[in-house]
This record gives C-alpha cells, structure tokens and sequence, in this order.
C-alpha cells in the first residue's frame, strides 16, 4: 500500500494569479458564448425489472415541474449558492474536446452517446489483458467499445466506465453532451486494475492523440474514476511497473508529449481528473484519500482530485476527504447503464453514489471550457475550474474548503417561476468507488 502524504502546491506568482483569475471570468461570463440553450432537470424515470433485487430504469422525459429534480447534478453546477431551480443552462457543449475515459469500457452504442452521424465515442482501447484475476468470461468482440457482464455481480463494474463518460458527454444527462468520448479500458469486470494497465492506458491515449485520424487538439482530458495497485494478488507480474513510472508518465502527459511519448512542450498536453474515492471502497478507516493517483492532486497542477457533495448543499459522507481540491454532485446521480442502449442504473440495489461521478462532471466542465478556449492548458484549466465562488454550507480545510463545481452564473430572469421560457426537454446516477 502506498501512502503519500499531501504536498503543497508550488506556489504560484501574483502574475499568475491574475491572470487564473482572468480566465475564470472570461469562462464564466463568455462575451461571445451565443445563446443559452435551457434544459429541464426534473424528469420521470420508470422501472425496468432485472431479476428480483436489481432493476435497471428508463427515461421517460423531463420539463414537468412536479417531476423529480433527478438531473440535479446538471442543476448544482450552473448555481452560486447551492439554490436548485430545476435548469442547466448551457453556452458551449463541448464540441470539438476529446475526453479519455480511463475506466472498465464505454458501451458506444447507448442512446446519450448517439448521434445522426453516429456514435460520438469514437475509439476504444483495452489495455486489460495482463490482469487475469476477476475476469468475466463473457463475450464482446471489444470490450473496450462494448463491455458485457455474465452475472449481475459483474454488472456492477462493468456498466462503471458507462456511467462515468454519460456524466461527461451524455446528450441527456452529460455536462458536456457535444465532446468525444475514447474508451480506454484498465479495469476488468471486477474493476481490478493495475500500474502495468494504467500505463499501457496512457501510451494508448498518446498514440490515440497522435493518430492522423484523430480530431486534433492542442488539450484533451483524462478522466479516472477509480484507484489502482502496482499488483494484484494470484495476479502473475514478475516485474510491476512502479507507482513512480506511471506518475512520470503522468508529469509528461500534463507538460506535453511528443508522439513517442517524450517530453515536449509543443506537443499534446492532458488534464487529469481523478475521483477522490469513497470510504468504503478507496481510502483507509480514517476516511482520508490515500490511494493512487488521487494522492497527486494537491502537488500537481494539471491533476485535480474531485471529492463528493450532496444536492442539499453539503459534503457527502460517504467520500474521502484529505487531498481533495474541488467537490461536485456525487449523491444519487442518474447515469447510464449497459443492459439496455437505453437503460439508465436503477434503484435497487442503489448504486447511484460515488465519486466516480463526481469527477467525470468536472472532466465535462472541463470540455465545456476548452471548447470555447482549445489553447488553454491543464494548469490554466485547473486554475479557472478551482477559483470557483460556490460553496457547501459546510466548508473546511478538508474538504477542498467547501469549493464547489461551478460553469456560469444563471441569469436571474431565468428562474423556474418564469413561465414564458422556452425550455428544452431532455433527459437523462455509481458504484460506491
């Protein structure tokens, strides 16, 4: 077990500062954003029976007023002060961003990804096969772009990478429902991971960022939801690949790298987002993160570990504290699920808390600012998305000081009172990680 104490950042010039805080206004109050586009956040789900203690639940539309505030993770982040209205208000979607999603495969063919043109997860690579324990002996010609499951034990980590990339890129439950999605798969069924899967995960993204046929980008995201070992018990790994290979490989990815993999400046650069974990699956008795690579956010700008809070405004519980610099919605969060293309994970057992997703929200607000800014960099990006002004009611030290996700201040003519709006009807929750 690694334990690696929380390091202060290296502090930062007054220049830089100003100019962080800058970009953050610019990011919030767009001057030439267009017009809003206004989705509804209350919607009707119903239940789709699995067996006799699991279902899965469909979406059955959003706009009615009486409806639950089930997108309520949509509703926090495009509010100040934690007040919900039952709106999201989007100026960029994220077209033209390319989110890595480093996790247990992507099903592609899931309604929130499709589009008339197709699929917007547009490759998918399984970086898996040095990891045989825990492995499902269910069938898929790419696990990576079409994860399966024998067992409803085995649903639970493989529906996981799906879950995640809706909450970054769904057209109905996503932040940011115009970005692409690449699959990178590290983690089996079981969500069994490796430093040796992490690694071949990341040489993948950087031949993936570098392909002619890539759509190009001068920044792209990296979102983990999840924590990783150097090796896993009856796991054969004659020689693991260490904690310090895949943080180096991690460091270059941030600064920019070549098509190689090298050091470069020029070249692609990356921004991390990492799940924060939950407590009762990633960080020790004392509740404070621990597990790699969340431990790297408070000492590297480019990285940023998400902790977890809860629609009534305060931190959830259930999530690791310690090392974290920035929280979003991670209680009862509606996402997809891989039994149906249009299943959604249902109630029973409840497996919508966590923050695994709460991090890909951040991984979508993210794409929401490259897409109206591609040049800016992992720094400056964590720079905008951590100078946030919300805050839970309960803040401190611990807890990223109680700052919370924000995109863009909502107007205060649009208001769930205002009838006249003309609001979109769109719809659109985790394992405990």
């Amino acid at each position: 077990m690694l334990v690696v104490q929380d390091v202060p950042k290296i502090q930062v010039t007054s220049l830089r500062r100003t100019f962080a805080a800058v970009l953050f206004a610019l990011a919030v109050y767009p001057t030439a954003a267009g017009a809003q586009e206004i989705v509804s956040t209350r919607c009707h789900e119903s239940e789709v029976a699995l067996d006799a203690n699991h279902n899965a639940a469909k979406l059955d539309g959003c706009g009615d007023p009486s409806a639950a505030n089930l997108l309520w993770h949509l509703d926090r982040i495009d509010q100040s002060d934690g007040n919900l209205d039952g709106y999201y208000r989007r100026r960029a979607l994220g077209a033209g961003v390319v989110v890595y999603v480093m996790d247990t495969g992507v099903m592609a063919a899931h309604t929130e990804f499709a589009t008339p043109a197709g699929s917007r997860v547009i490759a998918g690579f399984d970086a898996t096969h040095s990891v045989v324990v825990g492995v499902s002996n269910c069938t898929s010609a790419n696990k990576a772009l079409s994860p399966c499951f024998s067992n409803t034990m085995e649903l639970v980590g493989a529906q996981h990478g799906t879950s995640v990339a809706s909450l970054v890129a769904g057209r109905n439950v996503g932040v940011a429902p115009e970005a692409m999605i690449v699959s990178i798969r590290v983690m089996n069924e079981s969500a069994l991971a490796t430093t040796r899967t992490y690694l071949e995960g990341l040489n993948d993204i950087i031949r993936h960022a570098w392909d002619p046929a890539t759509p190009q980008f001068h920044t792209a995201v990296v979102n983990i939801s999840g924590w990783v070992l150097e090796k896993l018990e009856a796991n054969p790994d004659n020689a693991p690949v260490t904690f310090a290979t895949v943080e180096r490989k991690i460091r270059d990815m941030i600064g920019g790298v070549d098509a190689l993999g090298n050091p470069d400046p020029n070249g692609k650069r990356f921004l991390f987002v990492v799940a924060g974990n939950n407590v009762d699956n990633g960080c020790g008795r004392s509740g404070v993160v621990d597990r790699f690579p969340a431990t790297l956010g408070k000492g590297l700008d480019g990285l940023i570990t998400v902790g977890g809070m809860t629609a009534d405004n305060s931190w959830w519980p259930g999530a690791c504290h310690g090392g974290l610099e920035i929280l979003a919605p991670s209680q009862g969060i509606f996402s997809a699920s891989i039994t149906a293309p249009d299943h959604y994970r249902g109630t029973k057992p409840n497996l919508r808390s966590g923050t695994s997703f709460a991090a890909p929200i951040i991984a979508g607000i993210a794409a929401r600012l490259l897409s109206e800014r591609p040049n800016l960099t992992p720094q400056e990006l964590e720079s905008i998305i951590t100078s946030t002004p919300s805050r839970i009611v309960n803040p401190d030290a611990s807890r990223a000081d109680g700052k919370v996700a924000f995109v863009q201040d909502a107007p205060a003519v649009l208001t769930a009172g205002t009838g006249s709006r003309g609001t979109v009807s769109r719809g659109g929750a985790e394992t405990r990680r």
